[in-house]
């Protein structure tokens, strides 16, 4: 597991290490949305989320692991938990929730199994990853009712995490983003026909070994949003074997680091000689 308790020790362990750490905004349910950030503030810089999806939470604990390695000039700032109400839940279940009416609607929704394992949304039952202003609610998958995964809420950016998201990106406006996923080895560039410096991709995937391929039958994506708006490059990294359970990613995330081990500093090197 790793748990907002987990992650909130490994923050503060950076933190004494020279990163600073800060809230970026609250989650549905109050949680707070923790950044840290490392390197030169001042130039080009680099935003790095990941878990925005709930089971997908071992991608939190590898975002920090990488943030923790990190020792390069260029900003790196780092949210590993976009999610943690989410995240929580898929782990810990209704015990995570203590508003009894929200943990009937929760339980509702999930066809009235206690088993969160495979939750992808938030507290709300929307999709974090399908929320965000690209052609929103037009994906192959996407529902227009709450559920476990892939329903796109109200309205683009209704939910505080999305929100949270894009404000804070609107912010510091980076010079790439870098969302961390599960699973598949695989990266996802661009949105549609924009795919500005489709290079780097090239470069983290001869470093990763997982393919990259330009994105198709998604949309309303963190990644889609900002390369439509920023016009400046945004990947999804998908890590863990397919066949790999969720937790497995944790219990290989000696496996994954080392792929992804070189990313921020080829992110950092692209900043410094393209942006």
């Amino acid at each position: 597991m790793y748990l907002t308790d987990d992650l909130d020790r490994d923050l503060e362990s950076l933190g004494q290490s020279g990163a600073r750490v800060f809230t970026i905004g609250y989650s549905l349910l109050g949680r707070p949305i923790k950044c840290a950030v490392k390197g030169n503030l001042g130039g080009g810089q680099i935003f790095m989320q990941a878990a925005i999806h709930a089971r997908e939470w071992a991608t939190a604990q590898l975002a920090v692991k990488m943030l923790q390695e990190y020792d390069g000039d260029v900003g790196v700032w780092c949210v590993p938990m976009s999610n943690p109400d989410g995240a929580m839940l898929a782990q810990l279940g209704l015990d995570s929730v203590t508003d009894e009416s929200l943990r009937n609607f929760l339980l509702q929704v999930n066809g009235g199994s206690y088993d969160f394992s495979l939750w992808k949304a938030n507290a709300r039952a929307v999709d974090l990853n399908v929320n965000f202003n690209a052609k929103w609610g037009t994906g192959a998958q996407n529902v227009d009712y709450p559920s476990p995964s892939d329903y796109v809420g109200m309205y683009p950016r209704s939910e505080p995490e999305t929100r949270a998201l894009c404000d804070f990106t609107e912010k510091i406006q980076p010079s790439l983003t870098l969302s961390y996923h599960a699973k598949g080895n695989v990266i996802y560039r661009g949105f549609e026909c924009v795919n500005p410096y489709p290079q780097l991709a090239e470069q983290i995937s001869a470093s990763t070994g997982y393919p990259a391929y330009s994105s198709s039958g998604s949309s309303g994506g963190y990644k889609d949003w900002y390369v439509t708006t920023a016009y400046k490059p945004g990947l999804t990294v998908e890590v863990g074997e397919s066949e790999w359970s969720y937790p497995q990613i944790q219990d290989n995330m000696d496996i994954v680091l080392a792929a992804n081990r070189q990313v921020l500093d080829i992110c950092a090197r692209f900043v410094q000689d393209n942006m």
